[in-house]
């Protein structure tokens, strides 16, 4: 199990390395094939339909907690009885799912009848159609993917990630040079989705072959998994408040022309947090087996504390290089007509840091089952980005959005979360802020320096931004080695360095 966790954070750091690759090379040429207006409603598209994934409840997060349980206490009758009773509901929610995309398919002009033509309205239309096929079979499928995870079927998962990372641009970009649009993108992407989902499923079958059924269903066990799983549904529900009400509030008072800026700022984001659960994401099994095993909290500190250093180094490069580099990126990666993105990102991306570095937290509250208290208050703070966003989007346009988010972000996650972690549930935020201070400081005295090279030229070009940012990767590793690094994350990185022929020399 300790390789396959292993084997699950390499591999998600390869599909994220090929996420960043795809999205700097694929995006630029979807945003000029589909066109600011189309790129928009593909965006809007896609976010609304993110309010429909949110019916799978947080059941996927409940199955991977309770089945660690079961199999860690051998109760293999309980586990059939969870699986059966959660794709049960997986399997009432699809057709929830399939009545509520059909409705909001017809009534589409009244969301959104002032900001757009007819042409974009039929458009999206049938986006949400594709979209909401996609999401009908995608919730009871979802119940198989949660298994393999509990099982720490990592390595098999992550392949096939890394698979559909793959399929993405390979597909779908001959199609768009063909001289398709955004509803032969949606399909394509619904297509490869299935192909994932059935893989999913033959390995299940091949690997652990356990037979879900539907009359394994009982109450008893559904009470057991809504008193858990209703409060991590409600985080989904802040999650998709946060990222692409936005989008939903921008394309209803400025237009879809304004959502495609934002929806940039939101995909840098979201590739952002997509590096915190590359180490965290695969940790969740592990803590849920050794909260069951009744392990201290000084120790579950010292886990926060490791996993937060590693994720760290990773976070704060992104950010920082961002900071540098990040309007200059966007005029050369996505077109001068882009360039609020810059600002709209970074508003987002500075409180976000915050939540990511300590992202296991989350798996500690999960395993605890102590999520209400998070999910109640980030709720809270993502019914008043909805407001702010409402009132400040009409004034100042998607900067108004972004302010919203950035609230939510920094006072309940920046502030109240750790508040909480440290008062009720035992965690010495203390000691876990003060071990990421001592790395971020010499990293911070870094990045002033060099920003303040770089913004000395008056002039930018391709080979200026890639020398720039080459050099600071280089001092950021140098310095993160040298002055931050503890014996632990040495080791790691030699470890990794060794297979390919290198060995640091003296350290301390």
């Amino acid at each position: 199990m300790k390789n396959e966790r292993k084997s699950g954070v390499i591999l998600s750091y390869v599909n994220i390395f090929l996420n960043l690759i795809v999205t700097l090379f694929y995006t630029p040429f979807v945003l000029r094939i589909l066109g600011q207006s189309e790129f928009g409603l593909f965006s809007l598209a896609m976010s609304i339909i993110g309010y429909l994934v949110i019916l799978d409840f947080g059941l996927g997060n409940a199955i991977i907690v309770f089945t660690s349980k079961y199999r860690a206490r051998a109760e293999f009758d309980t586990e059939k009885t969870l699986h059966g009773t959660v794709f049960t509901i997986y399997i009432i929610m699809s057709v929830f799912a399939i009545l509520a995309g059909v409705t909001f398919s017809l009534k589409v002009e009244y969301f959104f009848g002032k900001s757009m033509s007819i042409e974009e309205l039929n458009t999206i239309r049938i986006l949400f159609l594709i979209l909401t096929l996609n999401i009908a079979i995608t919730l009871p499928m979802n119940i198989y993917t949660a298994i393999l995870n509990a099982y720490e079927k990592f390595t098999f998962l992550k392949v096939i990630t890394i698979i559909r990372t793959l399929l993405m641009p390979i597909v779908i970009l001959p199609l768009l040079f063909l001289g398709y649009k955004s509803i032969v993108m949606v399909a394509s992407i619904t297509i490869i989705n299935f192909i994932c989902l059935g893989l999913n499923f033959w390995y299940y079958r091949k690997n652990i072959g356990s037979k879900i059924s539907i009359f394994n269903f009982k109450f008893d066990m559904l009470k057991i998994v809504c008193s858990y799983s209703f409060f991590i549904f409600l985080t989904m529900v802040v999650d998709q408040i946060n990222w692409q009400a936005g989008n939903f509030i921008i394309g209803s008072f400025l237009g879809t022309k304004d959502v495609a800026i934002f929806s940039i700022a939101v995909l840098i984001n979201t590739s952002f947090m997509i590096l915190s659960t590359a180490v965290s994401g695969v940790m969740l099994p592990k803590i849920s087996t050794m909260v069951s095993q009744g392990v201290s909290n000084s120790i579950l500190t010292d886990e926060m504390i490791k996993i937060g250093r590693l994720q760290n180094y990773i976070i704060f490069f992104i950010l920082s290089t961002f900071f540098i580099f990040g309007r200059e990126f966007i005029i050369l990666w996505a077109g001068k007509s882009y360039e609020m993105a810059y600002l709209t990102t970074m508003i987002m991306m500075i409180p976000l840091a915050i939540p990511l570095i300590q992202n296991l937290g989350l798996s500690i509250l999960q395993a605890k089952n102590r999520f209400k208290f998070k999910a109640i208050t980030t709720l809270v703070g993502a019914i008043f980005n909805i407001i702010i966003s409402i009132i400040l989007v009409p004034k100042i346009g998607i900067i108004g959005a972004a302010l919203g988010t950035c609230f939510n972000l920094f006072i309940i996650n920046g502030i109240i979360i750790n508040i909480f972690y440290h008062k009720k549930i035992g965690l010495d935020m203390y000691k876990f802020w003060l071990s990421i201070i001592r790395i971020i400081l010499p990293l911070v005295v870094l990045a002033f320096i060099i920003f303040c090279l770089y913004t000395s030229y008056k002039t930018y070009s391709i080979l200026h931004f890639i020398s720039f940012t080459l050099l600071y990767g280089l001092c950021y590793f140098t310095v993160s080695y040298k002055f931050c690094m503890n014996d632990y994350e040495k080791a790691i990185l030699n470890s990794a360095f060794v297979k390919i022929g290198v060995k640091f020399k003296g350290d301390k």
